[in-house]
């Protein structure tokens, strides 16, 4: 009699056991369930807008739109619905085509986008974020809203282990020596098309190939209107790369120092300051991405002579405030004149490595 009792005991607190089980994981299931943050009345707010070219409710209810689409994993809605052209970071379309949701967007970042309130206002010029920058999103000029940034996903990446700086026989090209089209240097941009008539300056900003060689001359210098010692040139003789002291296209008349550091397989100039980084962050760095087939670079540039090495970079340079990096990315490619000389000339600039890809591919 006491063995049965002890037996049905054993078995009335198993099945308790049981039941208890039972009864926790249903509600934790439950709560496991990430949902988007309810739905904002912007009008509430009574502190005025710093930047007015966009409507309170009309960005938070865009951005609860991204979170929606992520909660249902739909990555074609995605790149339908929310996103505009290329993203400036984050996946491109060609990338995605094949791939499924999870394979893009890991869990963690999933459940840190989903759970994140929208707020109503932008981060001053910057645009909108979420979830402490995963996504950007933002308003065109256009009207539309768009998708701008997805950061911390998975993407393409280069394999460019084995390229080490962009290598030629008289050494690795410096930085300094890129001829670049970036933030503050439209004066280099104002000065060629004023002197040459080029009407479109955007086109030769993003398109200079077309123009080198044949609207201007392969290395054609502008003197500084401030400085007459300083010139401006959008091509360079590889030469003056490794005598003079240059600064994307921005030639000085003094002897150059190009001591360069490799982090990372990136190519930056040495800083003198002693104990800090030897490498100097806040001055252009340059990496090699991927080899351009010869074929392409002679293509974007057909009135040159024939192209003997060509490379995609990136390359800028940090900003030391909030903006952070600020550079591009270039084809750039090296071609003799007449006399056998080599020039280094930008051929195309893009703002961002997801247009640079599409331009290879195509």
């Amino acid at each position: 009699m006491v063995q049965k009792d002890k037996s049905r005991a054993e078995n009335s607190f198993q099945k308790l056991i049981l039941t208890l089980l039972i009864i926790l994981t249903v509600p934790l299931s439950a709560r496991s369930e990430i949902k988007i943050p309810s739905r904002k009345n912007c009008s509430l707010i009574k502190k005025k807008q710093n930047y007015d070219y966009y409507e309170r409710q009309e960005a938070h209810d865009f951005g609860r739109k991204i979170q929606t689409l992520i909660a249902k994993k739909d990555i074609q809605g995605i790149y339908k619905n929310v996103l505009i052209d290329e993203l400036q970071n984050g996946p491109r379309r060609e990338f995605i085509k094949n791939k499924s949701f999870d394979q893009i967007f890991p869990k963690k970042w999933v459940t840190k986008v989903i759970s994140t309130e929208i707020d109503c206002d932008s981060i001053g010029w910057r645009g909108f974020m979420i979830s402490n920058g995963l996504i950007w999103f933002d308003r065109m000029e256009s009207g539309k809203w768009t998708i701008k940034s997805i950061n911390g996903v998975n993407q393409e990446q280069f394999d460019n282990k084995n390229l080490i700086g962009w290598n030629t026989n008289k050494g690795i090209i410096p930085p300094t020596c890129f001829p670049t089209f970036g933030n503050f240097e439209k004066p280099k941009v104002d000065l060629f098309t004023e002197e040459f008539g080029i009407l479109n300056k955007t086109k030769f900003e993003y398109s200079p190939g077309e123009y080198i060689g044949k609207t201007i001359p392969l290395g054609y210098e502008i003197k500084k209107k401030i400085s007459k010692d300083n010139v401006y040139s959008v091509s360079i003789n590889l030469n003056d790369c490794f005598k003079w002291n240059l600064e994307n296209g921005f030639v000085k008349n003094e002897a150059t120092k190009n001591e360069l550091v490799l982090v990372e397989n990136i190519i930056y100039q040495k800083n003198d300051i002693k104990g800090k980084e030897n490498h100097d962050r806040y001055k252009s760095h340059y990496e090699v991405l991927r080899r351009v087939d010869l074929s392409k670079c002679n293509q974007l540039a057909k009135q040159l002579s024939k192209c003997n090495d060509s490379y995609l970079i990136r390359i800028g340079y940090q900003s030391g405030g909030t903006i952070g990096w600020m550079g591009e990315y270039y084809i750039f490619g090296i071609f003799e004149d007449q006399n056998k000389r080599e020039f280094l000339v930008p051929l195309k600039k893009f703002d961002n490595k997801n247009l640079a890809l599409n331009e290879l591919k195509n």
